[in-house]
């Protein structure tokens, strides 16, 4: 996908997403694909691992369900690759997606407030904030870049 500054995309989700930042065009392409799982392979479980944000130094996670979060911490500290729960408010930073010529932004307008809590919320905002299944997004730039 190619995008520019001020471009505007239509996701699979249907939604429009204003580009203010191109170097975060991985979370249009993960969106894209969690919405495929969702609507034509009628996944009811869904995880995401991605390299968003360079923002934590364990993989970071972010779900709506505590059960498949609580799964994801003990597999990682089963096998050494600890994830951490991160805080997860979406009442709180959806208005940072706010845009005036689409249904959102494609990136937070403040960089300093909870970049992987942001981008995982962008990822189920597209999903769907009623989606009846587990979703869990796992952040990994930090975990990838060691390897």
């Amino acid at each position: 996908m190619s995008a520019r500054p001020d471009d505007i995309h239509t996701l699979y989700s249907g939604r429009t997403v204003e580009i203010n930042n191109t170097d975060a065009e991985g979370r249009l392409v993960l969106s894209d694909g969690v919405v495929y799982a969702s609507r034509d392979l009628k996944a009811d479980t869904i995880v995401d691992v991605a390299t968003l944000t360079g923002a934590q130094y364990h993989a970071g996670i972010v779900s709506n369900s505590a059960r498949l979060e609580a799964r994801c911490v003990a597999a990682g500290l089963r096998c050494g690759d600890l994830a951490h729960p991160l805080p997860f408010a979406p009442e709180l930073h959806f208005t940072e997606f706010t845009s005036c010529v689409a249904d959102m932004k494609n990136s937070v307008a403040d960089r300093n407030n909870a970049q992987p809590s942001c981008a995982g919320l962008f990822i189920l905002s597209h999903l769907g904030f009623d989606f009846p299944g587990s979703w869990l997004h796992i952040d990994m730039a930090a975990p990838a870049h060691c390897i």
